[in-house]
């Protein structure tokens, strides 16, 4: 896992930023070692046990990568590519994903909480044992997955295709949702109970 060391900055409880000794916010160039990690992940294919909390990424491609173990709380995504990604246990929460593309992405036991994603597509994808808890999903094309296991616990969700898709002991539990199709997605076999306005398109 990437290491759990406390910025050096005093009064800071946010994890040390990509090997260096403060977060991103107080780095000493905060330009500079943003820039850095960037390049580090563009020349990598796999990225493991690393820290880019706080992080921006704007038309930037993720695919064809793997991503283990890091730690992306509150990094902001605009307009990126995550096409044949591999993402195991890595932490986004707290993020924000606009106008995304995930494409035969495969997602395990990785954590989106309390995030937003807006006008992003998901599709062909298998995102198992994920955790979507408390997220804010508006205007998204998340059909054609594998979403097993994977948790939208007291999450808001309007305006999303999830036909097609395998839910199978997904939660929903506690969430609500507006304009929600589920066509031939196996509803039955998923969680539901206590869940505000579901609308089967």
């Amino acid at each position: 896992m990437f290491s759990f060391k406390r910025c050096s900055a005093p009064d800071c409880s946010s994890f040390i930023f990509n090997g260096t000794d403060r977060c991103l916010k107080h780095s000493l160039d905060s330009t500079a070692t943003a820039d850095k990690a960037l390049k580090l992940i563009k020349e990598k294919k796999v990225i493991r046990d690393l820290c880019f909390e706080g992080l921006t990424f704007e038309d930037f491609s993720f695919s064809g990568k793997a991503l283990y173990s890091c730690f992306f709380k509150g990094c902001t995504f605009i307009n990126c590519t995550f096409s044949d990604t591999s993402i195991r246990q890595c932490f986004f929460d707290f993020s924000t994903f606009k106008g995304c593309t995930f494409l035969n992405a495969r997602i395990k036991q990785s954590s989106f909480a309390v995030s937003n994603f807006e006008w992003d597509k998901i599709n062909a994808s298998e995102v198992f044992h994920s955790n979507f808890n408390g997220s804010t999903i508006l205007d998204c094309n998340m059909s054609d997955n594998d979403f097993y296991f994977s948790s939208f616990l007291n999450a808001q969700l309007r305006n999303i295709d999830f036909s097609n898709c395998n839910i199978k002991k997904a939660s929903f539990v506690f969430s609500k949702l507006e304009s929600i199709n589920f066509k031939n997605s196996n509803v039955q076999e998923a969680l539901f109970e206590m869940t505000v306005g579901i609308f089967h398109d």
